[in-house]
This record gives structure tokens, C-alpha cells and sequence, in this order.
């Protein structure tokens, strides 16, 4: 299944959310299900890894998912009653914006990207290098 890009003018990391959002809705996540790995959205849906991340950084910033990392994202469980002895993160309200938890993994995806950069900027910055020596 891959999205109705052309019948949707929304940016595909929107309409990848609203998948997933109303695949929670419906039940078929449930809470504390795991979602399926960013690469297998990516071939499901056809979209580029960017845009699975996006997504899912727009679930958690509306409290419907976490992730565990090198676990994967799973279905947050909100409404439930908490049992006693048991932690569970309150949902966000509305005007609260991202939890704790969403900037933390935001932070730590800045991060990431940061030393992406960082190393493509070098290997590029080697090449015009080797470049200017040629000549």
C-alpha cells in the first residue's frame, strides 16, 4: 500500500501519521503493540526514511507513541487506569505541547544529525581538498 500522494496535497510525513493515527484508533495498534519498523513503513507506504521519522515525531509529540531505543516505537497507553504500584506518563494536554519524553528523543535526533552532518560536511570538505591539490 503505498499513500494517495497525488489525490492528497498534505506532505506525506502528515498523511503517514494519519495512517497510523487511525490504525490506533481503530484498535488494530493497540496499546503497547510495536509499530512496525521505520524501514518497513517505508516500504509499505513508498516514503523515504525522513519522512517514517517525521511521522512518528509528530505521533509522540501528540502522545499517541513512544520509543524505546534500538527497540522500536510502541502504541502509548492513554486512559488507561494506572494499577497501583504502576507508573504511566500522563498524556499531554493540549497546551502543554511535546512531553518530557518527545524532547528528550527529539534532542537525541538533533544530536544524530548533527554528526551526520558533521561527517558529510568533512568527507566534502576532503574532496574539495583532494580537488584544489589536483590542480
Amino acid at each position: 500500500m503505498t499513500l494517495p500522494l497525488e489525490d492528497d496535497s498534505r506532505p506525506p510525513y502528515i498523511q503517514t501519521a494519519e495512517v497510523l493515527r487511525r490504525e490506533i484508533a481503530t484498535g488494530r495498534l493497540k496499546p503497547g503493540d510495536k509499530l512496525p519498523s521505520a524501514r518497513a513503513l517505508q516500504d509499505q507506504y513508498g516514503i523515504a526514511s525522513g519522512t517514517v521519522q517525521n511521522a512518528l515525531r509528530l505521533l509522540k509529540s501528540e502522545g499517541l507513541i513512544y520509543s524505546v531505543q534500538g527497540r522500536g516505537s510502541f502504541v502509548r497507553n492513554i486512559g488507561a487506569p494506572v494499577e497501583e504500584g504502576q507508573e504511566q506518563s500522563p498524556a499531554p494536554s493540549p497546551s502543554s505541547g511535546l512531553t518530557a519524553e518527545a524532547l528528550a528523543e527529539d534532542v537525541q535526533d538533533l544530536k544524530n544529525a548533527v554528526k551526520q552532518l558533521e561527517a558529510t560536511v568533512m568527507r566534502l570538505a576532503a574532496m574539495v581538498q583532494a580537488q584544489q591539490q589536483e590542480k
